[in-house]
């Protein structure tokens, strides 16, 4: 369109930024929607007894709305964090894990050694690996954070 783009814009910084940005606009209305379901799940009896108690704005939404949504939050956390680990199709549609390879995540890796150069043993294993590492990271998650999760 005749537009000169300055000198920044053609890195590979860039191309990570439009990768956030996406899939930041992608996952924000999964998440909106799944707090908005354990927001619908808190009793309103708890938020009536607490101002009957005498508590405030901040204080309804430290001592009830968060403790009551931290099964929501540690569900969403897990989620998260594995499908950034998986991340793969909209990083391969937007920029192939290029310019270079800025954008390249374990999955386009281990599909670049199965498809592009026929790996298959050295893609499988790399996939057990990743496999691996997600389990090790959901556990660990599992266990640090799933001891500040309230059920009542």
């Amino acid at each position: 369109m005749g537009v000169e783009l300055p000198a920044w814009a053609h890195g590979p910084s860039l191309a990570l930024v439009a990768v956030f940005i996406y899939t930041t606009w992608v996952f924000v209305g999964y998440d909106i929607t799944v707090f908005l379901a354990g927001l619908g799940n808190i009793p309103a009896e708890l938020y009536d007894a607490a101002r009957v108690d005498g508590a405030r704005g901040w204080a309804l939404f430290r001592h009830i709305t968060v403790p009551l949504l931290s099964p929501t939050t540690f569900f969403l956390s897990i989620i998260t964090v594995i499908g950034t680990f998986k991340a793969f199709n909209h990083i391969y549609v937007m920029t192939m894990g290029g310019p270079g390879t800025a954008t390249t995540t374990a999955s386009i890796y281990i599909f670049r050694q199965l498809y592009e150069y026929n790996r298959y043993g050295y893609s499988a294993a790399l996939s057990f690996i990743l496999f691996s590492v997600i389990l090790v990271l959901t556990i660990v998650q599992n266990r640090v954070a799933g001891r500040r999760v309230v059920y009542e």
